[in-house]
């Protein structure tokens, strides 16, 4: 059986892929089916629609760069790792900026689960399934 840490960042990775994806081609696109993705937020929704060429592009480069992650985290390869741990870090530090922005509980909450993530990838034990061919027990 393969350890699960990788099989699960790979998935998350998978899924966020397809969510940052289909948000980019929502902004190049707008007024389609897509727009009902951003009925939740529909004041960022407006927010990015000003920008919509250029943001709804970043979206897409983002998409790939989780992709990516995807792949190196599903092949358990050491790039997919750092991969992981640099996208978890950004975020995190993006999340750090919600708050004197106005979003303190929502930059706090996401600040401390990507740390508990950044935390849990970088224990030893799961650092080492992401090199090729690495098995030491389920994770």
């Amino acid at each position: 059986m393969r350890p699960v840490t990788p099989l699960v960042a790979g998935t998350f990775f998978a899924f966020a892929t397809l969510l940052v994806a289909l948000a980019g081609v929502s902004l190049l696109f707008p007024g389609g089916p897509l727009d009902a993705m951003w009925r939740i937020k529909p004041r960022e929704h407006a927010q990015l629609l000003t920008h919509a060429p250029l943001v709804g592009t970043g979206f897409l480069l983002l998409g790939m760069v989780m992709g990516a992650a995807s792949i190196g985290c599903f092949a358990r390869r050491h790039w997919g790792w750092i991969l992981a741990v640099t996208i978890f870090v950004a975020n995190g530090v993006a999340d750090l900026a919600r708050i004197p922005l106005g979003a303190p509980g929502e930059g706090l909450l996401g600040a401390a689960i990507t740390g508990l993530l950044v935390w849990w990838l970088t224990r030893p034990r799961v650092h080492s399934l992401f090199r090729a061919g690495a098995y030491h027990g389920e994770l």
